[in-house]
């Protein structure tokens, strides 16, 4: 959920930074440049499309091309499965 600046908002950072040296301004410019870079590539990544759609499921369809998912899945599900018949294996011995 994000937070709309509001008045009150704004006079609470605007009373922080007044507890800041001068010199440390920079950083705080620098601090968001960072966040809204970091906002602008998360929205990126999430088309416009996607964005409208109801459904984030379907939204999100064909995102996964070539990384073999399926395959990846079904490996990481087997090798589970194995996993717990050696667990299951040792505490019967």
């Amino acid at each position: 959920m994000e937070e709309e600046l509001n008045r009150h908002t704004e006079q609470k950072v605007i009373e922080k930074l007044r507890l800041l040296d001068p010199q440390q301004i920079p950083e705080v410019y620098d601090f968001i440049d960072v966040l809204v870079e970091k906002r602008r590539k998360k929205r990126e990544l999430i088309s416009p499309e996607a964005m409208n759609q109801k459904d984030p499921i379907q939204a999100l369809r064909g995102r996964g091309k070539g990384e073999q998912l399926v395959e990846r899945l079904l490996r990481s599900r087997r090798d589970d499965r194995h996993r717990d018949e050696r667990k299951r294996s040792d505490i019967r011995t």
